[in-house]
């Protein structure tokens, strides 16, 4: 259905700029992607809505999609199994805040352990449809250790503040932890 409806789309606005048909691909591809993340972003907000967990969702988003946009990291096969997946991902993420609390310590220092030790060996991983050069490995190699060290710290001040922020560090670190496991996707 994304597919169609995005061809469908490209195809107008490449009659209008009088494009290529490889340009044509390329406004499919990115108008493909650009709904899904509207349908996923949706799907997450309405369901952070109903569960009274919109702080959790903003965490889970920061800790999981910042991570994931330099870690890489398993890509899903199709739309649906990648918005059942993130949304499985967040409901874990955000009601660990409330069901955990008491092992809200060991889930901050485990997560943030894991992690580290994850993106330090595993990451970038590469995507079969965006090979990285040398240079760009090298460059988010750095950029995904400076971030997982910068996220942990954050998961820290959460915790710290957690009388005031409530919860959301164990949120931060299980987001965290789920984007490491998905480093293994081989």
């Amino acid at each position: 259905m994304i597919n169609k409806l995005s061809a469908k789309l490209s195809e107008g606005i490449g009659l209008r700029l009088n494009s290529s048909d490889n340009e044509k691909e390329i406004y499919a591809y990115s108008i493909e992607i650009l709904i899904s993340l509207l349908i996923n972003f949706i799907i997450l907000s309405i369901t952070a809505y109903i569960l009274k967990k919109q702080v959790e969702l903003i965490v889970f988003i920061v800790f999981f999609s910042s991570l994931r946009s330099f870690a890489g990291g398993y890509h899903a096969k199709t739309h649906i199994e990648c918005i059942t997946l993130s949304f499985c991902l967040f409901v874990i993420s955000a009601i660990s805040s409330t069901y955990f609390i008491e092992y809200g310590k060991t889930i901050l220092f485990l997560g943030i352990i894991f992690s580290i030790i994850m993106v330090f060996v595993f990451a970038p991983t590469e995507s079969e449809n965006k090979p990285l050069s040398k240079k760009k490995f090298k460059k988010f190699r750095l950029i995904s250790r400076i971030l997982v060290i910068a996220l942990s710290l954050t998961a820290i001040c959460l915790y710290l503040t957690k009388e005031t922020m409530g919860h959301v560090y164990i949120t931060a670190a299980v987001a965290m932890s789920f984007e490491s496991i998905s480093l293994l996707k081989h």
